[in-house]
């Protein structure tokens, strides 16, 4: 007999299921009415043999048989390995991983406080920064090094991502050549393409170019992904009020749709080639005209995506950690928290943007690690309660009885490390907190943040890993 669950994890839902079906069917209305402009030559030849209706020169619409034909040849589990090929990351159902963004321009220096332009060695302690720590599940590019001539600069990220963590990756490029060598290289890194293919150590984030078009280097991108059978996400970033309309349902369907074009193209290409199902719809703040972070409406719009893309069956791709504020304060601390908090609950697979300030323009270290400690405590908040005939120890109840303690119970010895100590946060008295040095945790932050710094480097490549990478960096000059 099959034992009975005594946890219950915490349970989030947003979107109804008939709310569901009528964003579907809005999306896919959208499709078949108004349509995407595809500006590449061999998709829209792709797509009007496989019956979509190309008009205008390269304006699709698409039946929903083509739509939903992609969805149901799209694989719904996807395994990431780390650098050796070890299985390290699961998108599937509600298991959520963890870790950074890419390409922002600025860094909150942890040495000197300095607001900055990126530089190629900052970016390689990022990389460091991220493999040491533990709830950090991937790595992305983090950082656009302005040391670096940017005709390169993709191909630098690459190179040292691979050099300096062993965690799964998730890049970026700019055209199919830069996302060509991307590939070149970690698979001189896994033993060739065939094995990289197998362990699917990284993943491309790709976006449309909202609203509802289709650039050239993002299709270009899309098909060598399928082609390689290698992982991807094409997640538009549209701003409601801006780059999509005002109200979170409008700017629900626009995303799927264009999500939901690619996918088709994606899946002609090669049917059954990995794809992550997301989107970052912000809403555009009036009284600033930047996008926002930290809104409870982009905590909404995330939830959203995540619970469209498990109910097509298809791993997704979310947000936490990131904050509009300037530096590590308070404010960045809320804002982390609760986006930590929402994509737990709402059970996006792949979790981005980790140490994102300033609205995605700037990178601090100090919040990477402290949304390592969030997730820590967010793991166990998820547990949910243990109720069963052990747990709740009624013999231990009665043998004690009333006005008795259980300071000195076997069981509370037993049991006491079961409930989370935090790493960062602090629950000590005020005396000893004082006699401790009385630091506030953006002190302890930083401080924990220089010591792996200067401690931790990722296990080195091999020899001829590191000529692999080498050879493929000459060939693009």
């Amino acid at each position: 007999m099959k034992k009975q669950a005594t946890h219950q994890p915490p349970q989030f839902s947003l979107l109804s299921e008939s709310q569901i079906q009528d964003l579907h069917l809005g999306a896919l209305e959208l499709l078949r009415r108004t349509g995407i402009r595809f500006y590449h030559a061999g998709a829209l030849e792709m797509l009007k043999a496989a019956g979509a209706f190309v008009s205008d020169g390269n304006l699709v619409r698409f039946p929903a048989s083509l739509v939903e034909d992609a969805i149901a040849s799209t694989p719904g589990r996807i395994v990431m390995c780390d650098r050796d090929g070890e299985p390290a990351v699961f998108l599937e159902s509600t298991r959520v991983y963890f870790g950074t963004g890419s390409d922002c321009l600025n860094l909150l220096d942890p040495w000197t406080g300095e607001h900055r332009r990126f530089a190629q060695a900052d970016v390689v302690d990022s990389y460091r920064l991220c493999d040491a720590l533990p709830n950090i599940h991937f790595v992305m590019s983090n950082g656009l090094p302005s040391d670096v001539d940017s005709a390169r600069s993709y191909d630098v990220q690459m190179a040292l991502m691979l050099e300096h963590t062993t965690k799964p990756l998730v890049f970026v490029t700019d055209d199919r050549e830069s996302c060509q060598r991307a590939i070149d290289m970690a698979a001189a890194v896994a033993g060739g393409h065939e094995a990289l293919t197998e362990q699917q150590h990284i993943l491309l984030y790709s976006e449309p170019s909202s609203p509802l078009k289709q650039s050239e280097t993002a299709v270009d991108k899309l098909l060598l992904m399928a082609d390689y059978q290698l992982p991807v996400v094409h997640s538009p970033g549209p701003l409601m009020g801006g780059t999509a309309p005002i109200t979170m349902a409008s700017g629900l369907v626009m995303s799927m749709a264009e999500i939901l074009s690619g996918l088709v193209v994606h899946q002609l290409q090669r049917p059954g080639a990995p794809f992550v199902f997301g989107a970052g719809l912000h809403h555009m703040d009036m009284s600033s005209a930047q996008i926002s972070y930290g809104s409870p409406e982009f905590q909404l719009t995330k939830a959203a995506v995540a619970e469209l893309g498990r109910w097509y069956g298809i791993p997704t791709w979310g947000y936490a950690g990131c904050s509009d504020a300037k530096v590590m304060d308070e404010q960045a601390a809320v804002e982390a928290t609760l986006s930590v908090m929402m994509a737990r609950l709402t059970g996006a697979n792949l979790i981005h943007d980790v140490g994102y300030m300033e609205s995605g323009l700037t990178l601090s270290y100090e919040m990477i690690l402290l949304t390592d400690e969030l997730i820590a405590m967010s793991d166990n908040v998820m547990k949910g309660i243990d109720v069963s005939e052990e747990s709740m120890m009624l013999d231990e109840l009665h043998r004690t009885g009333p006005g008795g303690h259980f300071m000195d119970s076997k069981q509370t010895l037993k049991r006491f490390r079961d409930f989370w100590f935090p790493g960062l946060l602090d629950r000590k008295r005020r005396e000893q907190w004082l006699a401790a040095g009385g630091q506030p945790l953006g002190q302890r932050l930083n401080g924990r943040v220089q010591e792996i710094l200067k401690e931790h480097r990722a296990r080195p490549l091999s020899q001829d890993q590191a000529r692999g990478i080498q050879e493929v960096l000459a060939r693009a000059g």
